[in-house]
């Protein structure tokens, strides 16, 4: 009877701790987002898709559309410009849907997050919704897969940590 109360409270307390979800938050989830990458996006906006790269160095992200190469958008906080050459053209925010790329790629931290973990085809993922954003995160790595907001999406294809 000992023995059967043993394994009983053992397998008891295998379950429980098996049952126990691991805790993530957005600051572990979107640490990529802290230092410098690369990344070949299909940017989805207005019903029209568009290959580019994105590269992210000292706080900037340089956009390349892909037909276009020879003009980059650079994107921050104060905006963005458009490079060609040596020369550098400031755009109003409102003029270039594009500027929606910085604000994917800077995800806030703070605030409210609801954070699901998914197994679509079996695929591993966080999917967080919040500050008008859903960000899906591949749960091993770490890395953005998809990110979408307020009409624009953003189809991660490849990216790389530098």
């Amino acid at each position: 009877m000992k023995r059967f109360l043993i394994f009983l409270l053992c397998t008891a307390l295998t379950l429980a701790l098996c049952a126990c979800s691991e805790s993530v938050n957005m600051s572990v989830l979107t640490e990529y987002q802290n230092g410098d990458f690369e990344a070949e996006l299909c940017l989805s906006f207005g019903g029209k898709e568009q290959l580019c790269s994105l590269e992210k160095k000292e706080g900037r992200l340089f956009l390349r559309l892909r037909g276009l190469e020879k003009f980059t958008f650079a994107l921050d906080e104060n905006g963005a410009c458009i490079i060609s050459g040596s020369t550098e053209i400031p755009l109003a925010s409102e003029e270039i849907p594009l500027c929606e790329v910085y604000r994917l790629f800077s995800a806030p931290v703070a605030g409210t997050w609801k954070i699901e973990k998914s197994r679509p085809g079996g695929v591993s993922l966080y999917v967080c919704q919040g500050a008008g954003i859903t960000l899906y995160i591949d749960a091993c790595s770490h890395l953005p897969l998809k990110i979408v907001s307020a009409g624009m999406e953003a189809d991660v294809l490849s990216f790389k940590v530098k």
